[in-house]
């Protein structure tokens, strides 16, 4: 068993040998907004030819997949072709943020005053999002777009794989 195995509960076979991840989900007294980003950056970047190996693309729905889960946090993969993308929605609660593997996303949110605000995410940049707030992403580029989502606490409404 690799050490990365060893220290998270679960890890999806994709990046459970990935040695580079060995200790980034350890227990911490609370995971931030800033934490998830540091994390969703070091798993894009420490396991990115895992992630691309792993990435699947479905042409009807983003498509995801579970990476990794502690009490703590969770880690997906989430993918899309262009013009993919979700409705407005929040995380009940849950802080979170994502990081932008290949292609870009869109993200549209609603500030606390009411105002709507855009932001074109691109390869290599990692956002975060109010946990109060609700908020959408699409592809509206031209190529597929590969994403990794960390949430804290965990979401209890994806599926397991």
């Amino acid at each position: 068993m690799t050490a990365a195995v060893d220290l998270l509960p679960y890890a999806h076979p994709s990046v459970a040998g990935a040695r580079a991840l060995a200790g980034v989900l350890a227990p911490r007294p609370r995971w931030s907004e800033r934490d998830l980003a540091r994390l969703t950056r070091i798993f894009a970047t420490r396991a990115a030819d895992e992630l691309h190996q792993a990435a699947r693309f479905d042409p009807v729905e983003p498509w995801r997949l579970r990476l990794a889960a502690t009490d703590q946090v969770q880690v997906w993969l989430q993918t899309w072709t262009p013009w993919q993308g979700t409705g407005p929605h929040g995380h009940g609660g849950s802080a979170g943020a994502y990081t932008i593997l290949l292609g870009e996303l869109t993200a549209t949110w609603r500030s606390g005053r009411g105002r709507t605000r855009q932001a074109v995410r691109v390869a290599g940049s990692a956002a975060s999002f109010d946990p109060a707030g609700v908020h959408s992403l699409r592809n509206r580029g031209t190529i597929e777009a590969i994403s990794v989502h960390a949430y804290s606490p965990p979401l209890d409404y994806f599926g397991a794989e």
